[in-house]
């Protein structure tokens, strides 16, 4: 792969680059992010912790803000470092970090209510669904609709779903739309499954594969790992991003100490004892140990991408993040902070509570706007019964149109639902039921 090509400025789906003296593509590609009404959805998707009220706690869009700017870091770094290549393709170390930056700010727009849980959820209830009613229908369907990934849906809000819908999603530029392909294969790749299970881990839809293979030319990825260099920059800042700030929310709702979590920081952020004791309280010690661990891994990640950048270049790195290509000195403190939080994060009876609820609310909202979806694929505009018109009245800009595909059609639905922020999704579905 080249700098030249993976810096495509062009905008998708076929405007030529265009220089603007004021502002970079890749910040402008950031405004389109930014101002879009997904990315304001964030606000109130969950990160770790679902429907917090405490707004120290961290929700998905705070998360993805603190991803960019760590983002930013990590790529102006790697762009000093390789600041003459670059230059030979005619672009700079900010132009790398501007480029980081835009896809940290999409990486997660793509995201369900409730987070992983919802994602599971929506993949298994479509699953369940499709076995009744599609069946029923007779209609043919692309297989992917059983999967559901928050990747390959942003990649179809960025490039379809949103913003000008069906002309071309945000319109952004090439490179960025490439960097944000993490998971370079489809849902039915085996490479998608994660112990045992199919269709996990991808990055597009059948619905996008145009659109995939487009921006794939344009930016030049090729190898048995295509991914955009950025890919691994963006991966490694929310690697380091979420791991070190849901250790510090888990001592602001009280499910981890002080203490342990010291423990667990000190050696990523080797802050002098003295130095952590000037701080007043505990949320100042944190905020210092978050800081200083950030910064040290940071430079590990840009060490760690210029020894394999001849590798990742070529799109033959063996599938694994830089995170775990760092200096061990880093690397195995950083893991052990990762399995701390597993343990005692992620199965949190209060986030379990939530994720339970989850399931339910989510099956309630996709069955009323799947059974809509088909209802008006399948019947004239003139026999739609009452409850399928009332439910695609409330679909606005996700309404299917007449031309669409069944595959299509069913989409909306799920654009619908997986675009819902977790107290919409909540409430939407106890009105559903007349509570």
């Amino acid at each position: 792969m080249e700098w030249a090509a993976l810096f495509n400025t062009g905008r998708f789906p076929a405007s030529p680059p265009r220089q603007t003296p004021t502002r970079n593509p890749f910040q402008i590609d950031q405004d389109r992010i930014v101002f879009s009404r997904p990315f304001r959805r964030l606000q109130q998707k969950t990160q770790v912790h679902p429907m917090v009220t405490n707004a120290h706690v961290r929700n998905r869009l705070v998360h993805t803000l603190e991803v960019a700017s760590v983002g930013r870091s990590i790529g102006f770094a790697v762009g000093s470092e390789l600041r003459d290549e670059l230059a030979a393709a005619g672009h700079t170390p900010d132009d790398l970090g501007y480029l980081v930056q835009a896809t940290c700010l999409a990486h997660d727009i793509g995201n369900p209510p409730f987070g992983h849980a919802g994602e599971e959820v929506i993949a298994d209830y479509m699953a369940e669904w499709l076995a009744a009613e599609a069946r029923r229908s007779g209609l043919e369907l692309d297989a992917d609709l059983h999967f559901f990934d928050g990747n390959a849906q942003g990649f179809r809000i960025l490039t379809r779903a949103d913003g000008y819908r069906e002309r071309g999603g945000l319109k952004l530029t090439m490179a960025s739309l490439g960097a944000c392909i993490k998971y370079p294969w489809a849902a039915t790749d085996p490479r998608a499954g994660r112990r045992g299970r199919p269709g996990v881990k991808f990055n597009r839809f059948e619905t996008e594969a145009e659109a995939f293979a487009a921006v794939a030319r344009a930016c030049g990825l090729a190898g048995p790992l295509p991914r955009h260099p950025a890919v691994w920059l963006m991966e490694a800042a929310d690697d380091i991003t979420y791991s070190l700030a849901d250790l510090e929310d888990a001592v602001e709702l009280r499910i981890t100490s002080y203490a342990d979590a010291e423990a667990l920081l000190l050696p990523l952020a080797a802050v002098d004892r003295a130095r952590l004791d000037e701080e007043d309280n505990v949320s100042q010690k944190l905020a210092l140990l978050r800081s200083q661990a950030a910064g040290r891994l940071i430079g590990a990640v840009k060490d760690a991408f210029c020894a394999h950048r001849g590798a990742i270049l070529a799109g033959r790195m063996q599938r694994a993040g830089l995170i775990d290509l760092i200096d061990p000195a880093l690397r195995d403190p950083f893991a052990a902070l990762q399995k701390s939080n597993g343990d005692t994060l992620y199965t949190h009876p209060s986030k379990a509570e939530f994720e339970i609820g989850a399931r339910d609310v989510l099956e309630k909202t996709l069955t009323v706007f799947l059974e809509a979806c088909l209802a008006f694929h399948t019947l004239p505009e003139d026999r739609l019964p009452l409850r399928p018109r009332q439910a695609l009245a409330l679909m606005q800009d996700y309404h299917p149109k007449r031309e669409f595909s069944p595959t299509e059609t069913l989409r909306c639905a799920i654009d619908f639902v997986a675009g819902m922020t977790d107290q919409y999704a909540a409430t939407l579905a106890a009105r559903l039921r007349g509570l």
